[in-house]
């Protein structure tokens, strides 16, 4: 990304793609559908692979806001040359690309419900090549005292352990207004995303977390009823303006419970 932007809206886009065609989407996806979406507002924020599933293709994708986004999407998938000319051979090795949630940050402020936060896009610019997308379903109407526990204890413990790059994301509850695109929008829903240099220090830091504080795990427990792990490796053309690009190319990828 050559612009820094300030991003009030992601969409985790978790695709199925054929047998044996992952790599060959891959090569076309980035080929045809990075440059052509920042050129109308869209901004492709990485392309990964998931960990033990050969056909999954996941990728993150922002937005300024929710009227930048329909604003995108019509001029993309309705007018835009780029997906009229590639747009047809994509869907040809696609099973299904519903798998789709749509997020918006919550930064490191008390108040969950400002709805004006923001990240910016330098963030995922950011991003090392093994990402770890950890979902968590609160009990019903606990959201609020999931994510106060995250923003006042948990990611200050992650912190600790050198750990320093965990956003936070809620469900962005606002209507979707291009319901030809799907999304999965779950008021119980925070997501935590982070970064390791490769799988090695994930799971060095997993030992970590697990052995260095059982009283914040009990409080954690008490306020999910659910959590999984999404495992990701970055593909050769994620993060363009990066350094970490050649990283991890050709490792496997799926949800852990």
């Amino acid at each position: 990304m050559n612009t820094e932007e300030n991003l009030k809206i992601i969409e985790l886009r978790n695709y199925l793609i054929k047998p044996d065609t992952r790599d060959r989407f891959i090569d076309y996806f980035e080929s045809h559908f990075i440059d052509s979406q920042k050129e109308l507002g869209g901004y492709p924020l990485g392309q990964f692979t998931v960990k033990n599933d050969d056909d999954k293709f996941f990728w993150i994708r922002g937005f300024k806001d929710m009227k930048s986004r329909i604003v995108f999407l019509r001029a993309f998938y309705e007018q835009g040359l780029s997906w009229k000319k590639f747009g047809p051979e994509a869907n040809e090795m696609m099973l299904d690309s519903d798998d789709v949630y749509l997020l918006r940050p919550l930064n490191d402020r008390k108040d969950s419900q400002d709805l004006s936060q923001t990240v910016s896009s330098s963030v995922f610019e950011k991003l090392k090549a093994f990402v770890v997308i950890n979902f968590y379903f609160s009990e019903e109407n606990h959201l609020y005292n999931l994510i106060n526990f995250f923003q006042t204890d948990y990611v200050p413990f992650l912190n600790s352990l050198k750990i320093n790059d965990t956003t936070l994301w809620g469900s962005e509850m606002a209507e979707n207004d291009f319901p030809r695109l799907p999304v999965i929008q779950d008021s119980n829903l925070l997501v935590a995303i982070s970064s390791f240099e490769n799988e090695s220090e994930y799971q060095t830091k997993l030992k970590q977390i697990n052995l260095a504080n059982a009283e914040l795990k009990k409080q954690m427990q008490k306020l999910i009823n659910d959590r999984r792990s999404l495992m990701l490796y970055s593909t050769r053309k994620s993060f363009t303006e990066n350094s970490i690009l050649e990283k991890n190319l050709n490792l496997e990828a799926g949800f852990t419970k």
